[in-house]
């Protein structure tokens, strides 16, 4: 259905982001959700599973919220891809809380994305119409500490994803009913582990499933697009110098398992290994003020590769952050940059 859908913007005069971007992501709806939020996640390539102890957290590990003893509060804006519209753009807004007791915490997140403003033209150039796409989904969710070294968490979320009016939807496709959105809902489940090594006293380890619920039906005559579910496992050290220096560390796995059996049976495991997204990321800071953040982000399949960056500063109860990912995408794009503040209150 997917495909179908990038057809359908074709037609409609546009192309909202090419398919090559999201690479086997394409087979399942909800590709937004894949889109990786956060400037300091961003900055680290998205190795962040492992790390998630912002905002962000009820995104990358839910389990991570279990480790929380302080409340965070975040906004991040993103021009996105904005090569390809020159109006389009991603919102993510999370927090998390922590609960009495120091028993875990609660915490969520909004996405919203929008593909800017479309003029719908038939298939003989005749105007019909304008619109906005946008995704949306709400999440909300808890983590918890098992045992003093092992959080583990589980969100749900709700997912709306509008493609287009349904009269614009008829004409172009020729089918009958409402059309042009979807809703469904998904679960994402974490765990976060810290174990006691004697040399490595700081490290992480991640394993997340994510966007497990029904798939997203478009139009009423239409297949149900699965929603990308996700594996995400991932690795984390941090060491600290003189109390003033800290370096981390971080890598990600992440595997889109939609079509994995077909995969596995068609195309064996050589295939499913290399079509994972790896991340890998590391991050100095200097006085737990100052940041500065680079990784490496790879996606074969999708032809995603390259070099993220940020930075970030922290003063009080306030960060800021930026982060870029323009290197990873091989059309030219100038710029693809987050914009995170994060109010942080300590109890």
């Amino acid at each position: 259905m997917m495909r179908k859908i990038f057809a359908i913007l074709l037609t409609l005069g546009v192309i909202a982001y090419p398919v090559s971007v999201w690479g086997n992501a394409t087979q399942a709806g909800g590709v937004f959700l894949t889109i990786f939020p956060g400037a300091k996640a961003t900055a680290m390539g998205a190795a962040f599973s492992a790390i998630a102890d912002d905002a962000t957290a009820s995104y990358y590990n839910p389990g991570a919220m279990g480790f929380f003893n302080h409340t965070e509060f975040s906004m991040i804006h993103a021009p996105w891809l904005r090569k390809l519209a020159d109006d389009m753009y991603y919102e993510f807004a999370g927090f998390v809380h922590p609960l009495a007791g120091g028993r875990g915490a609660i915490g969520g997140h909004i996405i919203y994305l929008t593909l800017g403003n479309i003029d719908a033209h038939d298939e003989g150039g005749v105007y019909i119409g304008s619109f906005r796409p946008f995704d949306f989904a709400v999440d909300v969710g808890a983590g918890f500490k098992a045992k003093e070294n092992l959080g583990v968490g589980a969100s749900v979320k709700f997912i709306y994803s509008f493609l287009a009016p349904g009269n614009i939807i008829r004409q172009v496709t020729h089918e009958p009913g409402q059309g042009g959105s979807a809703m469904s809902f998904a679960v994402d489940a974490g765990l976060l582990y810290k174990p006691v090594l004697p040399v490595f006293d700081t490290i992480r380890l991640a394993a997340v499933l994510t966007n497990i619920g029904p798939g997203l039906k478009y139009t009423e005559n239409g297949e149900v697009d699965p929603l990308p579910r996700t594996l995400r496992l991932g690795v984390a050290y941090t060491r600290r110098f003189a109390g003033v220096h800290s370096v981390t560390v971080s890598a990600d796995v992440n595997k889109v398992l939609v079509g994995i059996t077909n995969d596995l049976q068609n195309k064996g495991m050589y295939y499913v290994v290399r079509e994972a997204f790896k991340h890998v990321g590391i991050e100095y800071g200097l006085m737990d003020m100052i940041f500065v953040r680079a990784g490496y982000f790879v996606d074969k399949e999708g032809k995603r590769e390259g070099l993220t960056f940020g930075g970030g500063i922290k003063f009080k109860s306030f960060k800021f952050d930026i982060a870029d990912d323009s290197k990873i995408y091989q059309f030219e794009e100038s710029s693809n940059r987050r914009y995170a503040l994060t109010y942080i209150k300590n109890f």
